[in-house]
C-alpha cells in the first residue's frame, strides 16, 4: 500500500479509511511511505495503532523500507525511536527487512 504526499492531521481521516480497509481486505499490509512529502505525529500515531490493531486481529503490517529522514525527524522529536532494541523502533528503521 503505497501512502503519499502531505500526512497531517489534515488527511488522516482519509489516511485511516484506507488502511483500515487494507487491514480488513489483507492479513498481511506492506506500506510504502516513500512517498510521503510531509507529516505530523498524528501520522504516527495513525501507524502506532495500525500495528496495535494488526497484531490484535491476526493481521501483520510493515514498511516496504526504512523511513527517510523527514519522518525519522519526527518519530525521534516524539520519543518514537528511545529503545533501540523495541519492537517499534524496528518497525521504523528496518523495513522489510525485519
Amino acid at each position: 500500500m503505497m501512502v503519499s504526499g502531505e500526512m497531517t492531521i489534515v488527511q488522516i481521516e482519509s489516511a485511516y479509511a484506507d488502511l483500515l480497509a487494507a487491514l480488513k481486505k489483507k492479513k498481511i499490509v506492506k506500506l510504502d511511505v516513500s512517498g510521503v512529502i510531509e507529516s505530523d505525529l498524528t501520522f504516527i500515531q495513525l501507524i502506532e495503532s495500525a500495528r496495535a490493531y494488526a497484531a490484535q486481529n491476526g493481521r501483520q503490517l510493515s514498511l516496504s523500507a526504512p523511513v527517510g529522514a523527514p519522518l525519522r525527524q519526527i518519530l525521534e522529536r516524539g520519543g518514537f525511536l528511545d529503545d533501540a532494541a523495541s519492537d517499534r523502533t524496528k518497525f521504523w528503521l528496518q523495513g522489510a527487512s525485519q
